[in-house]
């Protein structure tokens, strides 16, 4: 009798065994990909797919970072040297070309420099300049499109009517520029 429940005891070890063997191997296919249904495997690939178009899309704006600062940085040496004067006599001349331009005359020319303006970056300092021009109120309207259209960096701040004499017209005409340090 003994023996035979030793034989019935190794029997139901082996039973058990294998029922955990088949214990495991249903864990490890309900975690693997392959036990999942085709429903659950769908919803993870959207998911998947959704996070990867949104990374995408965060990283693509820095694709070619380093040629778009290069473009960048030459525009910026460009603006400078093409719209920023380096010198009042730039300036200046400028403005002269642009009244003969329009048949203007310009007298009272006065630079004023805005030394205590907030956000002027390092090299630049702030100008306001103070024009009068005298013509027929075609030639300063052309003498001001002018000033607008030109290459040089001119901001029209203010234009004051001051007078009219025989079909003349004085015009006060307030602009803002920045002079662009030397270096």
């Amino acid at each position: 009798m003994i023996s035979g429940l030793r034989d019935v005891r190794a029997q139901l070890l082996v039973v058990v065994a294998v029922l955990v063997l088949l214990d495991v191997a249903a864990i490890v296919l309900l975690l693997s990909p392959a036990g999942r249904s085709r429903g659950a495997r769908q919803r993870e690939y959207e998911r998947l797919r959704t996070e990867k178009i949104e990374k995408t899309a965060e990283v693509t704006p820095a694709i070619g970072m380093d040629r778009k600062l290069a473009t960048a940085r030459e525009q910026i040496a460009q603006l400078k040297r093409e719209r920023l004067a380096q010198h009042y006599s730039t300036m200046s001349e400028q403005i002269s070309v642009l009244a003969a331009e329009s048949g203007v005359g310009i007298s009272n020319v006065r630079y004023d420099e805005r030394t205590g303006e907030k956000n002027i970056p390092a090299g630049y300092e702030s100008v306001g300049i103070s024009i009068q021009v005298h013509g027929s109120y075609e030639q300063d309207m052309r003498f001001i499109n002018a000033v607008e259209r030109q290459k040089m960096m001119f901001l029209i701040d203010a234009v004051t009517f001051q007078g009219a004499k025989d079909g003349t017209l004085r015009v006060s005409v307030h602009l803002s520029t920045f002079l662009r340090s030397a270096a």
